[in-house]
């Protein structure tokens, strides 16, 4: 799993509002890397395996909104294969490559969620182009 940890921290560099982070099997929601320490990624095993189903009937995600970490989010937007999470001042960002799914969870005003989206797009792209 460490060598999977280098793309949380390329991540979270990129993005500094990032505070957790994680990278998990698009068809189990296994975990293959999360943020460790004071910002560790907490969502359980369980809400893993139900967050990347979402990915599964995307268009109907909006209406429902999407649990992490605990949280419920309301998800006022969703792509082909990007989730966007927001309550108060945090939210998150979730993207589905061919066989992973990255998740940032970030803090800060509406401002940052411009930065913390091109970080986790860059990431997927260099993982499908990677053939991830």
């Amino acid at each position: 799993m460490s060598g999977w940890n280098a793309y949380i921290d390329t991540m979270t560099a990129s993005a500094p509002a990032i505070k957790r982070a994680a990278i998990v099997g698009a068809a189990d929601g296994s975990v293959w890397a999360r943020s460790e320490d004071a910002n560790v990624f907490s969502a359980s095993e369980a809400e893993l395996k139900n967050f990347v189903a979402l990915f599964d009937d995307i268009t109907n995600v909006p209406a429902k909104g999407a649990d992490i970490e605990g949280v419920h989010y309301v998800v006022p937007r969703t792509e082909e294969s990007l989730i966007f999470g927001k309550k108060e001042n945090t939210g998150f960002f979730a993207v589905k490559t061919k066989s992973a799914v990255l998740i940032a969870v970030y803090e800060g005003p509406n401002e940052v969620a411009a930065q913390v989206r091109k970080a986790v797009e860059n990431m997927q792209s260099y993982l499908s182009q990677a053939g991830y």
